[in-house]
């Protein structure tokens, strides 16, 4: 009798907890639709999202990479929040790769078209740009609404590994002439080791790091001041990527988190940017614009900006993506028919996507119901993870290929 009677109380604290997962009847009433058709942003979640972004200092774009549909909702608020004072935009590219974007006069779609295709790494299995996440049209389209709205463009991260090229003849191209007729034959020899480390079969990295040619390259480069800020960013980019290409993982990632950060302070502060006050708008891979701890065990740029935020009295806005719908050879995939664990443990969330319709779900409306009694959801890891890390979390309507920016011809 007294054991019946446990199993009897246990199951009451079971249903007092909450049921398992969430319905779609407890996320109605705080899941919003909106549409974007022809670069503007309708509907009530439009409404919704644009009221938020109004209300706060930093606006932050936790995006999923590649995604035709990401950047057609960039592209679609970058007018809308100019009109709140939105003036700066931060993304997870090199500071100097920033730079070359921002200091062209250039339509930029064409721009980034002539440097994709100038600067292609291919072979068999592997095609790639010199700036990362432009490889598509509707990428620099986003871009090009912000150099026409006279945005400061800022980037955070290292620079790319496939960049390299491209920064060694930016660095060429800043000498004097004199000085390049000097220099004519380590550059050329600079640019086939480049090359030739990209094919061959020691790690990227380690082969830069050990040659000889790269190093009597960068210091002949260091004798025009306007180089010396590259060759930093050279040889810290390549120091990152060492770790990772050396198994030193948790050291790549804090590195390359710690670089942000001073990448962040710096670029903020030369573009007089109060960050007291200033509004930003950032795009970055989800993790990286996290709340609290992030998935890689460190505090990123996303909670230093929530805390800058906070502490200045401000708001931040925290939005993470997710997809549900894609197509693949004209037939569309429901990502909830997965049997792949890592998307089944997000589908409480994902069932709310929609094939012609983009939506957000408010998660700062699951805080109390789940982590306060009387508790009114129970949820995964997962999702108690986006609920902690993020404000909103938008799905888009099917996801479509992007029009890729260079040819393959």
């Amino acid at each position: 009798m007294k054991n019946q009677l446990t199993i009897i109380i246990l199951l009451i604290s079971l249903v007092a907890l909450g049921q398992n997962g969430l319905t779609k009847e407890n996320l109605n009433p705080f899941t919003y639709s909106f549409q974007i058709e022809k670069g503007k942003i309708t509907g009530e979640g439009a409404t919704f999202l644009l009221q938020e972004m109004f209300k706060s200092q930093f606006t932050m774009l936790g995006e999923y990479h590649g995604s035709k549909r990401i950047s057609e909702f960039t592209e679609a608020i970058i007018p809308e929040i100019d009109k709140y004072g939105y003036k700066t935009f931060a993304l997870e590219i090199g500071p100097i790769s920033a730079n070359i974007l921002d200091s062209t006069s250039e339509d930029i779609v064409k721009y980034l078209n002539k440097l994709n295709q100038k600067y292609l790494l291919k072979d068999d299995d592997y095609i790639d740009v010199p700036i990362p996440f432009f490889d598509y049209v509707e990428d620099a389209k986003f871009l090009k609404q912000a150099k026409n709205l006279k945005w400061n463009l800022i980037g955070i991260d290292q620079e790319y590994y496939d960049s390299f090229i491209m920064l060694s003849d930016k660095m060429y191209k800043n000498l004097s002439k004199k000085n390049q007729k000097k220099s004519e034959k380590v550059y050329i020899s600079a640019i086939d080791s480049l090359n030739s480390y990209y094919k061959g079969n020691t790690a990227f990295s380690i082969a830069v790091k050990k040659s000889k040619t790269i190093d009597n390259f960068l210091e002949e480069m260091s004798v025009n001041d306007n180089n010396t800020v590259i060759v930093k960013a050279f040889k810290k980019s390549i120091e990152i990527y060492y770790l990772n290409d050396t198994r030193k993982y948790y050291g790549n990632n804090a590195n390359r988190i710690k670089y942000m950060k001073e990448n962040l302070r710096r670029e903020l502060k030369n573009k007089n940017f109060d960050i007291s006050k200033d509004k930003l708008l950032i795009k970055m891979g989800q993790n990286h614009l996290a709340k609290g701890f992030s998935p890689l065990a460190l505090y990123e740029v996303g909670n230093t900006l929530s805390e800058i935020a906070a502490y200045n009295g401000n708001q931040s806005f925290n939005i993470a993506f997710m997809s549900r719908f894609s197509t693949d050879k004209g037939k569309i995939i429901d990502l909830m028919n997965s049997d792949n664990n890592y998307y089944k443990r997000s589908n409480d969330l994902r069932q709310m996507g929609k094939k012609d319709e983009w939506v957000v779900i408010d998660l700062r409306k699951l805080i109390k119901g789940h982590f306060y009694r009387p508790n009114k959801y129970r949820f995964n890891e997962t999702i108690e993870n986006l609920v902690k890390r993020y404000d909103v979390v938008v799905i888009p309507k099917t996801e479509v290929e992007g029009t890729l920016n260079y040819s393959l011809n």
